[in-house]
Parts: C-alpha cells; sequence; structure tokens
C-alpha cells in the first residue's frame, strides 16, 4: 500500500490520523515501510499492523513514544487472533462506514452489549446510556440483542469523549444534529430508482455519491465553525 492507501485503512478507528503522523512515527522509528525503486513508500500488512498497534497505545495508555517502540519490537503479537478488535477495521472500512469495495459495514460483526463494552473499553452502563440515548443501536436476535460494526464504531468515538471526562448525555447533542442534516439532505438527495434508470430518481450510486460529498461539506463546514468558536486554542 501507498501512504494514501494506510491512511483509508486507518482513518475508521484513527479519525485525525494524518500524512504528517504516518512520516513522524517513521522518524521515531516505530515503522519501516520500504521504498519503490522511484523511492515512494510502500507499506506491507506487518507495517500498518504496527501503526495500528503504536497508535492504539498512544490513545488508550498515553505512552510516549520510546516506550511504545520498545513495545513495538517486542515479540508480543499483534492483534492475530482478532480478540478485542473489529474485522471491519481489518478490511479497511473508510469512515463513511462502507468497505472498501461499497458494500455496507453493518453486519460483520454482531456482538452483546458485554462484549460491545469490551470492545470499545467502556463499562457496560455506560454502554446501555449510549443505547437509552440512542447513539448505539442493537438489534433481535432470538431472545437476545446485538450490536453491530457500526455500534463498535459510535462506542469507539464515544469512549474518546468519555476518556476527556465528557458525561455521555452531552453526547445526544450528536444525534439531534444529525438526524436534522439528515432531514435536509434526504430533500436534496430526493428518491432513489430500484431500477437504477434515473427515471424516477436517483441511482443508488449516484445518491451516494451526493451524500458522500455533502456530509464531507458538512463535516468540514462544523470543524471550521466550531475552531472558530473556540478561538486561538481552536487553531
Amino acid at each position: 500500500m501507498n501512504i494514501g492507501e494506510v491512511i483509508t485503512v486507518l482513518e475508521a478507528e484513527f479519525p485525525d490520523v494524518t500524512v504528517s503522523k504516518l512520516r513522524f512515527l517513521e522518524a521515531e522509528g516505530l515503522v519501516r515501510p520500504a521504498r519503490s525503486a522511484s523511492g515512494y513508500r510502500r507499506y506491507e500488512d506487518d507495517d500498518v499492523a504496527r501503526i495500528t498497534r503504536a497508535l492504539r497505545l498512544q490513545r488508550d495508555r498515553h505512552l510516549p513514544l520510546k516506550v511504545i517502540a520498545g513495545m513495538l519490537d517486542d515479540a508480543e503479537p499483534i492483534d492475530t487472533d482478532g480478540s478485542g478488535d473489529v474485522p471491519a477495521f481489518r478490511e479497511r472500512v473508510g469512515r463513511r462506514g462502507r468497505t472498501a469495495e461499497g458494500g455496507a459495514l453493518a453486519g460483520s460483526v454482531s456482538v452483546s452489549r458485554a462484549e460491545l463494552a469490551v470492545m470499545v473499553g467502556l463499562d457496560e452502563d455506560t454502554v446501555a446510556e449510549l443505547e437509552r440515548l440512542g447513539l448505539v443501536r442493537g438489534r433481535d436476535a432470538g431472545s437476545s440483542t446485538v450490536y453491530d460494526d457500526e455500534s463498535v464504531l459510535v462506542g469507539r468515538v464515544a469512549a474518546c469523549f468519555v476518556g476527556h471526562g465528557f458525561d455521555v448525555r452531552h453526547l445526544r447533542m450528536y444525534l439531534v444534529a444529525a438526524q436534522r442534516e439528515a432531514g435536509l439532505l434526504e430533500q436534496v438527495v430526493g428518491p432513489v430508482s430500484g431500477s437504477g434508470d434515473g427515471a424516477h430518481g436517483r441511482s443508488l450510486a449516484e445518491a451516494r455519491q451526493l451524500v458522500d460529498e455533502l456530509t464531507d461539506a458538512g463535516s468540514a463546514l462544523h470543524e471550521l465553525l466550531v475552531r472558530r468558536e473556540l478561538g486561538t486554542v481552536g487553531r
């Protein structure tokens, strides 16, 4: 993979990862990508696994890079059994909640609430509160309730806020804003034609492309306005 493809792999779990961040990890000796004949960085799966572990240790355990570098060089395996990980992350899922092939994200993980809590690093009561607030949604599976990849992604983002002292109740404002935005976008996107011929509406591919463009624009506008309101500290 080239460096841009690595960003695509990582951004579902680490939305703030950048090319500069990867180059910094390389400069610090945490990853050593090969170089093509023309000098471009080429990353193997082992390199991406190493970067993923480094970013998790930095995020979850707040360890200095020198300590992380030593841990990466230990013989300890890096999530080879899949425990505590989400298959969707290993399958190059982008931040839009679809696989690289364009399929739906939801469905490749099916876990209980207790398992979800362990995977995202929250206690079960907090996950239950996220569900009560509507941020996490389970589905019935016989007599049980199970949660999919989307719930794991939401849980991990929520865990970031909780780790910085936020009360999960404050996260509901993001759901309310998303519901309002979705209602507005539905009016712009218009009906989706099942046949894809565009005679009575947009094809699914056209609708997705438009949603991608508008949600990207909305995310950028949201970030710009939040940083502006925070003043110097946000810039």
